[in-house]
């Protein structure tokens, strides 16, 4: 299951759990355009559905994992792990979607090579 939350400015943030990896992705969608980055932590495998907080200017992810809560933050564009649970202060709790389908911000596929280029003629002499 991948859970994701709309952020403003078309931008979004998506997470799913592959085995004990968590993998985060912030993108942004306009007109003709999508850019999508990612990062995967070690969290461990999830025991229930993650938690989002925003906090200032900033998101924090908890993940609960069957070893405890791990913390995430999301600032700009930079996603880390924190040791410890952040003071969350008057953090307001948002609300996720969930989708079964993949990344809606999948990567594009890799260019198949190129054919090689056909020789070149040879050039003809030159003053003549």
């Amino acid at each position: 299951m991948n859970y994701f939350y709309d952020l403003e400015n078309g931008r979004r943030i998506e997470f799913r759990n592959e085995g004990d990896q968590t993998i985060v992705s912030l993108g942004s969608r306009s007109p003709g355009q999508q850019q999508s980055q990612g990062s995967g932590f070690t969290t461990g495998a999830w025991a229930k559905e993650p938690s989002l907080f925003r906090h200032e200017d900033e998101l924090i992810l908890e993940i609960h994992a069957k070893e405890g809560s791990r913390f995430l933050r999301v600032d700009g564009n930079q996603i880390r792990s924190v040791e410890g649970q952040p003071d969350m202060g008057n953090a307001e709790r948002l609300s996720l979607e969930k989708t079964s389908e993949e990344s809606g911000m999948k990567p594009m596929a890799p260019m198949k090579p190129m054919k090689p280029m056909a020789p070149m003629k040879p050039m003809r002499p030159m003053g003549t």
